[in-house]
């Protein structure tokens, strides 16, 4: 009887072969129409007084509120538009929208006309807009309230100007 012995050893049949393996992973970010709007001095405020300040005020037919106030900052990833209108009003005398104007002070984006005085109203008004998106863009702004000897009495007026930013466009 003859008996054969094998001996196999592996390490010595596949000396220098290396195993790997690979994975994918796959990032995916959407990103959605974004804007930001902030004001600052929104609060803002005139008192007449019984001189020549208010008298003149009268006589011309308005007075006019700090320049610069309220200023707004706009934040947009794509293309925007902002809009203003009259949300609320209260005071002795029912004053009517259009007496309460607003113009732009200083922004390269105004339309409609906003780069000089124009009637507020209680429908949304576009007042500037951009083709682009745009970083902490200020918007200074200013009021004037137009005035009538006969009209507004003494008192408490006060309106509320509600400002919206929306992205627009494909």
């Amino acid at each position: 009887m003859c008996v054969s012995l094998f001996v196999i050893e592996w390490g010595s049949v596949v000396s220098g072969v290396q195993d790997s393996d690979q994975q994918t992973s796959t990032i995916t970010l959407i990103i959605e129409p974004a804007c930001k709007l902030a004001i600052s001095d929104e609060a803002v405020s005139e008192t007449l007084v019984k001189d020549d300040t208010a008298e003149t005020a009268f006589d011309f037919g308005y007075v006019e509120l700090d320049p610069n106030k309220p200023t707004l900052e706009i934040s947009s990833n794509k293309q925007w538009k902002l809009s203003a209108m009259v949300t609320s009003s209260t005071g002795p005398y029912d004053k009517k929208t259009k007496d309460f104007q607003l113009k732009s002070t200083g922004s390269p984006y105004v339309t409609n006309g906003f780069d000089d005085y124009k009637p507020l109203s209680d429908k949304d008004q576009e007042i500037a807009s951009y083709n682009q998106g745009v970083k902490s863009e200020e918007y200074p702004c200013q009021y004037r309230i137009l005035l009538d000897w006969k009209k507004d009495v003494p008192g408490t007026y006060e309106t509320t100007v509600t400002y919206t930013l929306s992205t627009s466009g494909a």
